[in-house]
């Protein structure tokens, strides 16, 4: 299943500055009894513009903050809802950190009433004098307020990226302090704070300490006492400075407990009990992944649920988890990709924005669960999508991924993807491994590829044993890439036979066994994916289309004898080379319509529908379709040939055809010929799928000349006719070649006389009963479609009175026929038999033995001698069946099989000369002379 395409939330402001300008989104809280929940909504500072607050579960803005032209932004913004305990308003206060006009943390309030009266809006700010370092994290810190106080029950913690921080009073008019951690401040000379995330005390004890009480109990404190409140954990990741690249092993990520009161006593209060340091982490590192590029895409984000601190970067996604005593890489995925942005939807999957795919990668068993590409993300959001996709949040219970596509707010729907019908508390289940069978990621083509970097891995699915396998292997890719790259058939084919064929045989290729991975690989480079923005003549819509890159006549024959050339291994073929992207499903037909476009003399088709390889019922139905109307046009085309030369308008056939269908034209032997093997094909299939296959592809028209093409091969069959009848001269010898059996003709004429069904016949009766009403050429048709009902019952009794009589003469000739069937096939070549046969009639009377000629066919009849002549019951021309209706035996064989071991023993002189004594031999007349 596809993802599907987004949906618009809101169309952002852009930036004043649209060079230098940036957009920072943050997350919205509620706040009730000291807890902080996850709201609905997301808070969007624009530089020089404003800082908004939008809805997701309801796309539409809530409130809207104006700030200075100047203005620019330094960290995500972050706000508070809540409902004030003594009033009936809610009062929601907004958090930003700006660098210019002045370094300072504004903060915006909104008070509203129930009443309709407009809501109360005013701002505050605290200029930062002790730092130049930009701020880059703000949060809240929340505590229990008393009944009878008016304040606000939490405070603000700001944190520089050059590690102070400071916590301020929700009015920002009371700094309780401003400190440089003593910790932090070991690294700060060669490292700068990158992120921080805050996290409830209670949250922390379910998943980031439940294996640490150790640390549970020193976050705690002395504030274990009746009625004191929970402290905050605070988790600082800080990276080396003005570094191109970031060893993982250089990350230091430190672990704060922040208290949930603070007095404002700048000098009676000590570090710890301002912040106390409980744990610095080394993150571990992952295999095969040593350093990351320090840029704009490199992210972290902290998991509180599963204590998962993510890393995402531009070529992947690890999750550390931090609740071990030792942290570990619980997942990671690095794939050869260039991503925009990574997010964690799941404990397994992650959703991730290339510069072509969007998907949702499963982490655990690294395959692709959904995929959409880049274009129909576009499309989907609108006009103003200039940029790259970049993930914000992921909602959990609405199944909503919010990102951003240039100043464009979208939302990803991924209920789907669990099987969610809507917010549910109940957690999905993901990652399963039935869903990942078949979508395994890597990079495009891994798997055929054996150089030294993937050899190990790679070999043993192709059946390479030893490295000078692997080197023949790497030619082979590489001869057959350069190939393909310059449209040189003849240089794929002398690859392809260089590397398949044998020493005793080194222009003969193979017709034994050969690994489907190696001609899975040929095919990848015959066939490509294009994208089309027309419909075409396929199906309704498509956005992509199967085409024939290049064909190498001998690998392609040698592939159709083989087998391997279908449809579905093309499919398996492309799906690889697409990864990761999930190749979206092919149109109905998109395979014989690839083939026919690759040649217009069909050639090519028809020698893959003559192979043996199966097609499904649909992609032939789409063959039957296009046969139909060339064989259709080129009807025409002649009778227009044949007016235009009796009337003496064209000079000679062969221009007034070109002048008609083009110099570039199939001829109808070619056309005939592949509707007859399309016609052989689809009848292979069952039944139904037969009737719905033509139903669904081909138009009433086209069914209609379907029987007819099969009524003229069921007469010029000899079907309908006796034997002794002439039989009708077929229109041309090409539209019954190959030959149709009576069963293959039969059946097609049933399934197309269901296909059209009742309703397709029944229409034609009211154009035949207003003849003055339609034209002359709808009433003529109309009532050609009303005989042919007619006909068709002729026809029918016609072949059940032939079926009967053959059965009757077969019921005549049965011992014969048994006979024969026991008689072994001669080894012999024809000629002999006939040899044998005219000898026979040679040494019977002249008389007896007349030959004939009828219907084109040499008759030789032996007739039955008189009473009194030579050969009156007896055997006289050898013509006579023995009384047993048994063959002569032949001689004994000189080996037995054993019945109880099966094993093949050779038997004695004694044993065959007891079962040559044993042998009846065939009974025969005698004739008694008195």
């Amino acid at each position: 299943m596809d993802l599907q395409s987004p949906s618009v939330l809101a169309q952002l402001p852009r930036p004043l500055h649209a060079s230098t300008g940036k957009t920072r989104i943050g997350d919205v809280n509620s706040l009730a009894d000291a807890k902080k929940r996850k709201r609905y909504e997301v808070a969007v500072a624009v530089d020089g513009e404003a800082v908004n607050i939008y809805n997701i579960q309801t796309p539409k803005l809530v409130t809207s903050y104006a700030v200075p032209p100047q203005s620019t932004f330094s960290c995500r913004p972050c706000s508070v809802r809540r409902k004030l305990p003594k009033k009936s308003a809610v009062k929601r206060q907004t958090y930003t950190a700006a660098t210019k006009p002045e370094h300072q943390i504004k903060c915006f309030v909104e008070e509203i009433g129930n009443g309709s009266s407009a809501p109360t809006i005013s701002s505050s700010s605290a200029t930062i004098t002790d730092s130049k370092s930009p701020t880059t994290f703000l949060g809240i810190v929340p505590f229990s307020a008393e009944n009878d106080s008016e304040t606000d029950p939490f405070n603000i913690l700001a944190v520089h990226t050059d590690g102070r921080m400071r916590r301020l009073s929700s009015d920002l008019k009371t700094q309780h302090w401003s400190i440089h951690h003593s910790e932090i401040a070991k690294v700060c000379s060669t490292h700068i704070v990158h992120s921080c995330f805050l996290i409830d005390l209670e949250d922390a004890k379910k998943s980031l300490f439940k294996r640490r009480q150790d640390l549970a109990a020193l976050a705690l404190g002395d504030s274990h006492s009746v009625g004191s409140d929970e402290p905050s954990i605070l988790l600082v990741v800080s990276h080396p400075r003005e570094a191109d690249t970031i060893a993982l092993k250089d990350v230091n990520v430190q672990m704060f407990s922040v208290p949930a009161n603070s007095k404002p006593r700048s000098h009676g209060l000590e570090e710890s009990q301002r912040l106390r340091h409980l744990q610095t982490i080394q993150v571990p590192t992952p295999a095969g992944l040593d350093k990351v590029k320090s840029n704009s895409l490199l992210q972290w984000n902290f998991h509180s649920g599963t204590a998962g601190l993510q890393l995402s970067f531009a070529n992947g996604f690890v999750n550390f988890d931090l609740s071990q005593y030792s942290p570990s890489v619980s997942s990671q995925i690095v794939l050869d990709e260039h991503f925009t942005s990574i997010m964690r939807i799941s404990p397994q999957c992650v959703i991730g924005a290339s510069e072509s795919l969007i998907a949702v990668y499963d982490t655990q068993y690294h395959s692709v669960q959904r995929s959409i590409a880049a274009r129909d993300v576009i499309t989907g959001a609108g006009s103003n999508t200039d940029g790259s996709t970049v993930f914000i949040s992921y909602f959990a219970k609405l199944g909503i991924a919010v990102a951003t596509k240039g100043n464009t707010l979208i939302a990803f729907d991924l209920t789907s993807l669990h099987g969610n019908s809507g917010p549910s508390l109940k957690r999905s289940r993901d990652g399963l491994l039935i869903d990942a069978i078949g979508r395994g990621i890597g990079s495009s083509a891994a798997q055929w590829d054996v150089s030294k970097r993937h050899r190990t891995e790679n070999m043993a699915s192709l059946h390479l044993k030893t490295p000078e396998q692997a080197e023949k292997w790497s030619q082979l890719t590489k001869a057959v890439n350069e190939a393909t790259q310059m449209q040189k058939p003849d240089l794929f084919d002398k690859a392809v036979i260089g590397y398949f064929c044998t020493p005793e045989a080194p222009k003969k290729l193979p017709r034994e066994h050969v690994n489907p991975e190696s001609t899975l690989f040929l095919l990848s480079k015959i066939f490509a994916i294009e994208d089309c923005t027309v419909n075409d003549k396929v199906s309704a819509s498509s956005s992509s289309q199967l085409r024939v890159v290049l064909w190498p006549a001998t690998t392609c024959d040698w592939l159709i004898r083989l087998g391997h050339l279908s449809l579905d291994n093309v499919e398996i073929a492309l799906r690889r080379a697409c990864k990761p992207r999930i190749l979206q499903p092919l149109p109905i037909g998109s395979f014989i319509q690839a083939l026919i476009d690759s040649d217009s003399s069909l050639k090519h088709v028809n020698h893959v529908l003559g192979g043996p390889a199966v097609i499904s019922s649909d992609e032939l139905a789409h063959a039957l379709k296009y046969f139909l109307n060339q064989a259709r046009l080129h009807s025409g085309a002649l009778e227009e040939t044949a007016r235009a030369i009796t009337n003496g308008d064209a000079a000679t056939p062969t221009q007034e055809l070109t002048r008609h269908l083009g110099s570039e034209v199939a001829s109808l032997k070619d056309i005939f010929t592949g509707l007859n093997r399309s016609l052989l094909k689809i009848h292979s299939q069952p039944l139904p799928s037969v009737v719905k296959s033509l139903r669904s592809n081909l138009s009433r028209t086209e069914l209609i000349s379907m029987v007819h093409h099969l009524r003229l091969s069921l007469a010029t069959g000899g079907y309908t006719s006796r034997f002794t009848e002439n039989p009708p001269t077929p229109i041309t010898l090409d539209q019954i070649t190959p030959t149709l059996s009576l069963n293959t003709i039969v059946d097609l004429i049933t399934a197309s006389v269901d296909a059209v069904g009742p309703s397709g016949w029944i229409s034609a009766i009211p154009a035949v009963n207003n003849l003055d009403e339609g034209s002359d050429s709808a009433i003529a048709a109309a009532s050609r479609e009303m005989e042919l009902i007619a006909d068709m019952k002729s026809e029918v009794s016609a072949a059940l009175a032939g079926v009967e009589e053959a059965t009757y003469l077969k019921g005549i000739l049965r011992e014969y026929l048994r006979f024969a069937d026991q008689v072994a096939a001669p080894s012999t070549a024809s000629t002999d038999a006939v040899a044998k046969i005219s000898d026979a009639a040679t040494s019977a009377p002249s008389h007896l033995v007349r030959h004939e000629r009828l219907n084109g066919a040499d008759l030789m009849v032996f007739t039955r001698p008189e009473e009194g002549e030579e050969g009156y019951g007896g055997d006289a021309s050898g013509k006579m069946l023995p009384l047993s209706l048994k063959p002569p035996s032949a001689d004994v064989s000189r080996t037995k099989i054993m019945k109880s071991t099966g094993e093949t023993k050779t038997r004695t002189s004694r044993e065959v000369g007891y079962l040559r004594r044993k042998a009846a031999g065939k009974y025969s007349f005698e004739r008694l002379v008195i």
